[in-house]
């Protein structure tokens, strides 16, 4: 039923419903090793899992409501939040819990700290740090990013500052993982821009990174070996479900960063804010070359 599929939409013209997929450019894209896509539409529908978070105009909602009724009784001492109208309280509220989550801050003592370490072995996982978690120097364990917090804050300070700048242009993240910080971005752009255009491109191979046998760094040497950091583009997308954040404008590029990037600047028509996280300074150079 067209009426309950959110991913179709419907215009009527001379009492002839017309339906078609919302598409920024002809997708998806298929070269011989990547590919380009929209999880909404693309996806086998067979791999999505189910969706744990109410969209973010439902939580807004319900939270603008209990901060008016709260308010009503205390007196808010907090210059910074004494400022803030109740719907700009819920969007504070809502994007600080988007942040707890894909950090896996939320879970506290449930959560675990997993020693970065590079190669096939098993990861030695201690008791969760959140000082450590923080300054991003450890990986998590249950969360989708091993970014931390003040890299997270920096994600949220730049959009905030491109919308409020009315500066044009989509998001993209080179180098996903689980694609955590690319979650907090489309929630970022859902509560601070209703209705927003931007697309969020999501970029990664999707099955850890290139061999670094270019050579242009000695660094790069060993992180083709890495299990723990090889994550499926269908885990990616379940992310998104998850948090109710995927949507037409959430676009996918499948595949090192050397094979989709040349593709993907003729299709981009301007970029606001790039955050680059392919930890390669050949991952690095290959999307500078072609986007900047």
């Amino acid at each position: 039923r067209i009426a309950d599929n959110p991913k179709l939409e419907v215009t009527g013209q001379h009492d002839e419903k017309v339906v078609h997929q919302n598409r920024p450019f002809p997708m998806p894209i298929h070269g011989k090793k990547y590919e380009i896509f929209q999880p909404l539409f693309d996806m086998d529908e067979s791999k999505k899992n189910a969706q744990l978070f109410l969209p973010p105009k439902e939580f807004l909602g319900t939270f603008e409501e209990r901060i008016t009724w709260a308010r009503s009784m205390v007196q808010i001492n907090d210059d910074e939040l004494r400022g803030l109208s109740p719907a700009e309280h819920a969007a504070l509220m809502y994007i600080d819990i988007i942040k707890t989550f894909v950090s896996g801050r939320v879970f506290r003592q449930a959560e675990l700290s997993v020693q970065p370490e590079l190669g096939p072995n098993l990861k030695a996982a201690g008791r969760f740090q959140e000082n450590v978690r923080d300054g991003g120097n450890d990986w998590t364990f249950a969360g989708e990013t091993m970014t931390g917090q003040k890299r997270l804050d920096n994600v949220h300070a730049l959009l905030k500052d491109v919308i409020e700048n009315k500066v044009l242009g989509d998001y993209i993240e080179t180098g996903v993982w689980r694609g955590g910080a690319s979650i907090l971005a489309k929630a970022l752009l859902e509560v601070l821009e209703p209705n927003s255009r931007r697309l969020s491109y999501v970029c990664d191979s999707f099955m850890g990174l290139p061999p670094g046998e270019k050579k242009l760094a000695v660094s790069d040497a060993g992180w083709d070996n890495t299990p723990y950091l090889e994550v499926s583009s269908d885990i990616v997308a379940n992310n998104f479900i998850k948090y109710g954040l995927l949507d037409s404008k959430v676009v996918f590029a499948k595949g090192f960063f050397n094979e989709t990037m040349p593709t993907l600047a003729k299709k981009i028509s301007s970029l606001s804010v790039m955050r680059l996280d392919g930890d390669m300074y050949e991952s690095t150079v290959d999307v500078l070359y072609h986007l900047y």
